[in-house]
Parts: C-alpha cells; sequence; structure tokens
C-alpha cells in the first residue's frame, strides 16, 4: 500500500529529471551551434547547405533590430539565360538557417568584386556593400556597379559608374537614396579614381 502511495510520485521525479537532463542537453547544444556562428567556414557552408554550391560568400552580422543569429549569402547566376548577383537574408530559426528575404538578381559579378559588411551612423544595424570594381572595365571603357542593402527595410541603394570613350565619366545615383550619407558614400568612392565625374540622372544601359 505504502509502495503504491510513493509510485507516483517516483514517477513525476524520472520525468522531471529527464526533463531536466534534456533541457540541460538542449542549452549545451543551442550554445555550441551559436559558437560555431562565429566561425567563418561554418557560416560558409550552412548556407550552402541550405541554398546551394552558388553560395560564393556568406557573412553572419546584425541586420536588423532581431537578436537571433542573422547571415547575409551572395550567389552569383552566370548562364545564357540570365546572369547576376543575389543577396539573401538568413535567420536562425528552430536551430535552422531559414530564407527571409532576397534582392532578386542584380547586374554584378563577385569575381574581383568588394563585398563587406559596412556600418554607417545613421543606423544601429549592418548593411553590405558590393562594388565591382574592374571586373566589367576594359581597355576602351566599361562600368562599375556598387549597392548597398539596407536588409532591416529590404531597401537597395544603388549607384553605376559608366565610362564610354570620348565621353565624361557619368554616375548615376538611384532616386531611392534618402539617406545622404549614403548618397555622399557613393559620390566620395568614385570621386577618388575619377575626380572629374559627371553625376546623371538617367541611367545608362551598356551593350558590349
Amino acid at each position: 500500500m505504502l509502495l503504491s502511495k510513493k509510485l507516483p510520485i517516483i514517477i513525476i521525479l524520472i520525468v522531471l529529471i529527464f526533463y531536466s537532463c534534456s533541457e540541460k542537453k538542449s542549452d549545451e547544444e543551442l550554445l555550441k551551434l551559436k559558437e560555431n556562428f562565429n566561425k567563418p567556414s561554418f557560416v560558409l557552408s550552412s548556407a550552402k547547405s541550405l541554398l546551394g554550391e552558388n553560395v560564393k560568400f556568406a557573412f553572419k552580422g546584425k541586420f536588423d533590430q532581431d537578436t537571433v543569429i542573422e547571415v547575409i549569402a551572395g550567389t552569383e547566376v552566370t548562364n545564357k539565360a540570365e546572369w547576376g548577383i543575389d543577396f539573401i537574408f538568413l535567420k536562425l530559426k528552430n536551430e535552422q538557417l531559414t530564407k527571409l528575404w532576397d534582392t532578386g538578381l542584380l547586374q554584378g559579378s563577385f569575381n574581383n568584386s568588394l563585398c563587406n559588411k559596412i556600418k554607417f551612423p545613421s543606423f544601429d544595424h549592418e548593411l553590405i556593400y558590393y562594388n565591382s570594381k574592374d571586373y566589367f572595365l576594359g581597355s576602351s571603357g566599361g562600368e562599375i556597379f556598387s549597392y548597398i542593402v539596407n536588409f532591416q527595410n529590404s531597401k537597395i541603394y544603388y549607384a553605376h559608374l559608366i565610362i564610354e570613350e570620348r565621353k565624361p565619366v557619368s554616375l548615376y545615383i538611384a532616386p531611392n537614396i534618402d539617406v545622404p550619407e549614403i548618397q555622399n558614400f557613393f559620390i566620395s568612392i568614385f570621386k577618388k579614381d575619377y575626380p572629374d565625374l559627371k553625376l546623371i540622372t538617367q541611367d545608362i544601359q551598356l551593350s558590349y
């Protein structure tokens, strides 16, 4: 009789111990996972597991107001039908990276380009800065594509430098740039190499 009264208590204690151990193990696994995301190689491999081998880079950072682990991955497409680059916003949910938003295909290539996180005083989170550098430049001219992406507002800021023979170097800055700091950044970056550049209000599409 005494044993039968104690049995429910023993079962409850066993369940509590098991739950406590499981919870502790889960916390330890989550902590280890978060620590792994401090390793660039792990960040890249995790992004490739989700998006495929065409991922060219992946950065962990703080890209909005959320406190979870966030990653930006860059993919590139080059085939007869289409070409360009895509920036993809990923977040860690239920211990797995999940796709939240992407820019869609933009003109550019990650070959010989500059791409990294960037911080402006106007924002309390990080953005991604891309510059195609000299990849689309040749002896007779060419172009440079540049983007700053604000993932907090799903906004793409775009600048396009155009170099044509017997014409002044032109810089187009997209009209959606509503932060003077970003506009000034684009202008100052390009003026370092092309001090006499001319600002234009209509973008130019070069034919190759």
